[in-house]
């Protein structure tokens, strides 16, 4: 038996140092057609990455995967080095996990509060009634809070059907922030913006907490490059290229699979 102390042996790692997602080897098929080939992918704490990539190159499919919303035919994917495969995807947001989608999912007939108190008492796993009470305050308060973090205080008495679809998407991104995730699965934020309001969101997006890890697909470069610290980009269901925007930028494979020009 060994007589060296414990004390001198290596620290083990802290769990800051494990990556908040990994996806491993993660192979999605349809029938013949392979989505995803093998992909691996580490996500560190509080990193903003954007994941770039033509139509069909497997982005969607990836983010599923993560959410919990696809299972992977082949490899894992861990959350905070956790074995997550098999997890339903309704246990996601419980390991802070929480994903948005290309169409907003609020409801156009409540109002902004009221969305957001619906999206803070799910978060809680608690029941939330449409009149008020004392005991409703709590989740009232978070409202207005996550509201201020959006940018929406001014319009928390404002229908969800009457906003600008901007707006919509500052509303989508407050629902998911109603449950203090740790990490936002962004799909398209600026889908169908106009240029002031893809300015607005990637300002907000920039502004959001620097502890929270954020995942964007998005079909605008300008947004991407600007968000994100890590750019990745996918084609034919592998990743092709990542690094900074800067390096990404000026890759030759990228100009040629996602631009479809020669660099």
């Amino acid at each position: 038996m060994s007589t060296e102390l414990r004390g001198s042996e290596e620290p083990a790692p802290t769990a800051r140092a494990v990556p908040v997602i990994q996806v491993v080897s993660a192979v999605v098929a349809f029938g013949g057609l392979r989505a995803l080939k093998g992909l691996d992918l580490d996500v560190a704490r509080g990193e903003r990455l954007a994941i770039l990539g033509p139509n069909g190159a497997g982005k969607s499919t990836l983010f599923n995967v993560i959410a919990g919303d696809i299972r992977p035919t082949e490899g894992a994917v861990l959350i905070e080095g956790r074995d997550c495969t098999f997890l339903p995807s309704r246990y996601r947001p419980r390991l802070g996990v929480v994903r948005t989608y290309q169409k907003a999912r609020c409801l156009d007939g409540l109002t902004v509060r009221e969305n957001l108190c619906l999206a803070v008492a799910g978060r809680r796993r608690h029941q939330w009634p449409l009149w008020r009470s004392r005991r409703d305050r709590q989740l009232d308060d978070a409202a207005v809070a996550v509201a201020e973090v959006v940018w929406l205080t001014d319009d928390l008495g404002t229908t969800a059907g009457e906003l600008s679809h901007g707006q919509r998407r500052q509303l989508e991104l407050g629902m998911a922030m109603a449950g203090d995730p740790e990490v936002l699965l962004l799909d398209e934020p600026a889908s169908g913006l106009s240029r002031g309001e893809r300015e607005q969101l990637t300002e907000l997006l920039g502004s959001l907490a620097g502890e929270v890890t954020l995942l964007l697909i998005e079909h605008d470069m300008d947004v991407a490059f600007t968000v994100a610290q890590r750019v990745v980009v996918m084609a034919d269901g592998e990743i092709v290229a990542a690094g900074d925007p800067d390096q990404v930028r000026s890759d030759p494979v990228v100009h040629e699979i996602y631009l479809g020009v020669e660099g």
